[in-house]
């Protein structure tokens, strides 16, 4: 089929000059404005489209209330599929062509007139203007001003079932791997941030109170890890998607005799959808995506969380960089990190748009339902914020500047009570008496406001006959840190493999 732009346009029947000038059916509007119910007289089915009909308009004697039809209509969001719908009519008239559904020559006029109305609506963007019930209706809109009554002829054996199903699996193929590359780069960033760390100590923390020394660039790895299962997750919703749903009509199949696996084979697809009743309302892929951005956005506030917190005053472990901060209005001194703030509020929006959309799926009856409708302003809104969301917390982790923290610091707060405890263990004591050993020091030790490096060798003794005189030395934050074993654990050299391998991964994934 021939792929070349046609400035054709061919003239209606009642019009008067070019199909693209006349002027564009509309809803009847409420008060005197509206039309009263009159009988019509049946007309064939590739008879001239008049004002008062739409895609599915000859069951009905009245046109549609214009408050319903403006409550009903999607193109106002869903415009945003506009290539993938063009995209799949073509390969929908191809199919009609191989199936002897369509003739050769009308295969190429439609196929034309699609690829002019494609290249038209990426040129200008005043091309989309006025009020078509959906997007397929404005697409069987443009065709037919612009190729004549045989592009009445695309949708034979389509339903809008299945075509809408087909359009959202398009986008979110296309628009998914922005999403995931948008995620290695805040994954390249935060491996940024851990190679500028070095060796640099802080606390790490449980229920939000001091619990061990840890490197900082262990840290930065620990989010970066949590991104990596998000984009693999994103992953699993593109193969979820990965199903062909045309050929499934509007719920039956269709009678004519379409190549589906040809078809999937034009569209990319691995696979067609098994049940044509599931797939014209399947919206499973829908719910993973939601579900897997929600996640996406509980891994982003919970970073913003942290820089909040460890880039506050009280801690002061980071500094934000001035292009991503506000100030205050009134107290000249603020630097407000509103970025990171924004990014924890927004992800509400994003779980809420995901239970939301559960909610909505789980009274439906099987079929394809109008309900259905609301997933594309869930999927489009998700996708914005959490695009969104990870750019600017990329720019507020790149630009992050790592304070130093002295390893008294890093160590106070009786920090290393559990490396006093191994201490112990490692000369024969099991370890559930040497925790009861250690929690009686500690408890001492707060009651006289004191710390572990401020006892003596012969303190150390009063308490239990194993400690010997090398403790003083051996309980140090940095001691701590190295004596860790495991490959997952903050000890340098595995922070340092780890940091390898996950710049190695952002590299292959941006």
């Amino acid at each position: 089929m021939t792929r070349g732009t046609s400035s054709t346009t061919r003239p209606r029947k009642g019009s008067s000059g070019s199909g693209a000038c006349r002027s564009r059916p509309r809803p009847a509007s409420r008060g005197g404005g509206r039309r009263p119910d009159r009988p019509r007289t049946p007309r064939p089915t590739d008879a001239p489209m008049t004002d008062e009909q739409h895609l599915w308009s000859g069951r009905f004697a009245s046109a549609p209330d214009a408050a319903v039809f403006r409550f009903q209509a999607s193109f106002g969001f869903d415009r945003r599929l506009f290539e993938d719908d063009v995209e799949g009519s073509l390969a929908w008239a191809e199919a009609l062509a191989r199936a002897g559904v369509l003739s050769a020559a009308d295969a190429d006029a439609i196929g034309d007139g699609l690829s002019a109305i494609l290249e038209a609506g990426r040129r200008d963007p005043a091309f989309f203007e006025g009020d078509d019930e959906d997007v397929h209706a404005f697409v069987e809109r443009k065709l037919i001003e612009r190729v004549g009554d045989v592009g009445r002829r695309l949708h034979t054996g389509r339903s809008r079932n299945e075509q809408v199903s087909l359009d959202l699996r398009l986008y979110l193929r296309r628009r998914l791997p922005v999403v995931q590359r948008e995620v290695a780069g805040l994954v390249d960033a935060l491996a940024g941030r851990a190679a500028a760390a070095g060796a640099t100590l802080m606390p790490a923390y449980t229920h939000l109170r001091r619990a061990q020394p840890v490197l900082a660039a262990h840290f930065f790895l620990a989010h970066a890890a949590a991104l990596r299962r998000d984009h693999a997750r994103i992953g699993a919703v593109m193969d979820e998607t990965d199903a062909l749903p045309l050929g499934s009509g509007a719920v039956t199949g269709t009678s004519y005799p379409v190549d589906v696996e040809e078809l999937a084979r034009r569209l990319g697809f691995s696979r067609v959808a098994a049940n044509s009743l599931d797939a014209s309302s399947d919206r499973d892929f829908v719910s993973s995506m939601l579900h897997a951005c929600a996640l996406v956005m509980v891994h982003l506030s919970r970073l913003a969380e942290d820089l909040i917190i460890f880039t506050g005053d009280e801690f002061g472990f980071f500094e934000i960089a001035d292009s991503v901060a506000t100030g205050s209005s009134l107290m000249p001194q603020k630097k407000n990190p509103d970025p990171l703030e924004l990014v924890r509020g927004k992800t509400g929006r994003v779980v809420g748009r995901a239970a939301g959309w559960l909610t909505t799926m789980k009274g439906l009856p099987s079929g394809y339902n109008k309900d259905l409708q609301e997933d594309k302003e869930a999927v489009f809104e998700v996708e914005d914020t959490v695009v969104g969301s990870l750019q600017a917390l990329t720019a507020v982790t790149a630009g992050l500047e790592i304070r130093p923290v002295d390893d008294e610091v890093a160590a106070g707060g009786l920090l290393l009570a559990t490396d006093v405890a191994d201490y112990l263990v490692h000369r024969g004591l099991p370890f559930r008496r040497a925790h009861e050993v250690v929690g009686g020091i500690v408890r001492d030790l707060v009651a006289a406001d004191r710390d572990f490096a401020s006892l003596t060798p012969v303190e150390w003794r009063r308490y239990h006959e194993l400690f010997e005189a090398d403790i003083v030395e051996r309980i140090t934050a940095r001691g701590a840190v190295e004596a860790r074993a495991t490959p997952q654990s903050t000890h340098p050299d595995a922070v340092r493999a780890a940091l390898d391998e996950t710049r190695r991964w952002a590299a292959a994934h941006r």
